[in-house]
């Protein structure tokens, strides 16, 4: 019954495909954007605490710290070093005429604690000497497509290029380069509380837990894991924008589509097939077989599909992944659950208004039928 019917059987398949593909590219989608909008969260590797003001709520806005703060946090019993980390924005001018917008990292100048993930091209210590900036290779093009020894300048200031690195960049996809926390300082002028974050490595990993709880009986600074900090700045893009809102319509859409198009063509599909269904029923079949029997139908129907829309969704994401895409998309393994479900839950809602004839077709509608 199920695969004899080929027109219908095909049309169920690719609508669940499609609300599948829906769900995942949607989902993966906002899922990457939630990831960009941590910035340098994504970059920063060596630090175990980020310290912030207790009012932040997310990366990108912040309340500078003091010098005097950063002291205090040096002084944490369990602290192995604290480092200040500097993160904002200015005006780049171009040798053709125009401006970019960039993100400038400022890094501790005796640890470079906070630098990029991988250098491409020259040496991160090339950082030392003056006016030195390092440049995120994606943002290249950005800035005129900038080599080493170019120089630019930023703010009015002096800036020169001594490498490419390569960085996640942020939400808003702005050119990012990385210099000394005094140089950053000096091409984004800002008041005298400077530090947009502190940087915290715990001397044993065991004792983080103290040492975070330390950092904050100083009352007028938090701490937080990097994981902690990801949260937090990924519940307020979802609560505080409207992408959660939009991300979510599309997605709860791509659920009703599948819903709608599986119920009517299954309904349909059983219906056109009650003569096959009494037939069974006529020589023994009982309601709970039959039942069992759309339910598989149902269930075969909706694995099927949605293991092509999985697969589209899947290429979707690898695409992005491999070509650097600024449209970053992540298909983690719960978002592949939850659709999973979902698309369960869809084909036995679509089945259900199906079974109730199923069930109470008469036996001898067969023979019915046939005269």
């Amino acid at each position: 019954m199920l695969f004899g019917d080929r027109t219908k059987y095909l049309t169920l398949v690719l609508s669940l495909a499609f609300a599948t593909m829906l769900m995942n590219q949607q989902g993966a989608i906002f899922l990457g954007l939630l990831t960009q909008a941590t910035g340098p969260l994504q970059n920063v590797g060596q630090a175990d605490l980020w310290v912030v003001d207790p009012g932040t709520d997310w990366v990108a806005e912040y309340r500078p710290l003091s010098d005097q703060k950063l002291a205090r946090v040096r002084s944490v019993p369990g602290v192995a070093w604290a480092e200040p980390f500097f993160s904002n924005y200015a005006i780049t001018e171009l040798k053709n005429g125009s401006f970019k917008r960039v993100q400038v990292l400022g890094l501790s100048r005796t640890t470079l604690a906070g630098r990029p993930p991988e250098m491409v091209e020259g040496r991160l210590e090339d950082l030392w000497t003056p006016d030195a900036i390092v440049v995120e290779i994606k943002s290249r093009e950005k800035l005129g497509g900038v080599k080493i020894g170019d120089t630019l300048k930023i703010n009015d200031r002096r800036a020169v290029v001594v490498g490419f690195c390569k960085a996640r960049q942020g939400f808003e996809s702005n050119a990012i380069i990385y210099t000394t926390f005094d140089n950053a300082i000096r091409f984004t002028p800002v008041g005298r509380k400077a530090i947009s974050y502190i940087l915290v490595k715990a001397k044993d990993p065991g004792s983080l837990e103290r040492v975070k709880e330390g950092i904050n009986a100083l009352g007028d600074v938090t701490a937080l894991t990097t994981e902690e900090f990801r949260f937090r700045t990924m519940s307020y893009i979802t609560v505080a924008t409207g992408i959660g809102f939009n991300f979510g319509i599309t997605i709860a859409l791509g659920f009703v589509v599948g819903l709608l198009l599986s119920a009517s063509v299954f309904y349909q599909f059983t219906i056109e097939n009650l003569r096959q269904f009494a037939t069974l029923k006529a020589l023994g079949a009982s309601g709970r077989l039959l039942t069992g029997m759309v339910l598989l139908q149902a269930m075969t129907v909706g694995l099927i599909g949605y293991g092509l829309g999985l697969g589209m969704a899947g290429l979707f994401t690898i695409y992005t992944v491999r070509s650097e895409s600024e449209l970053s998309a992540k298909l983690p393994w719960q978002l592949l659950l939850i659709s999973l479900v979902s698309m369960v839950l869809t084909v036995m809602l679509g089945s259900v208004l199906s079974l109730r004839r199923v069930v109470t077709v008469s036996p001898g509608s067969v023979f019915g039928a046939t005269a």
